[in-house]
């Protein structure tokens, strides 16, 4: 499997669980924990793709990984934010 497909469908997937999963949470809807786990999961996957992506790239220099890992792994709940900069404006200078 490309790897790049990896990274851009768990964010979409992980992206649309999350939403609607805390959007049906809010109205206390039933399945609400269903879809924010499948989120949650669909994110694990995102961030293990998109740091083998980028610690296998050679187009950027290490000091850059190691913003990229940092920025995915302890931002916390601001690690959505680094997602979707990583896809929309780093991904293109990575791969």
């Amino acid at each position: 499997m490309n790897i790049g497909i990896a990274v851009k469908w768990s964010f979409v997937i992980s992206l649309i669980f999350e939403l609607l999963g805390a959007f049906m949470k809010i109205l206390h809807l039933p399945g609400a924990d269903q879809l924010l786990i499948v989120g949650m999961v669909a994110n694990g996957v995102f961030i293990v793709a998109a740091l083998s992506e980028i610690w296998g790239s050679v187009r950027i220099n290490t000091n850059e990984k190691f913003m990229w890992t940092i920025a995915f792994i302890f931002m916390g709940i601001l690690g959505a934010l680094a997602g979707m900069l990583y896809v929309l404006m780093g991904r293109k200078r990575v791969i």
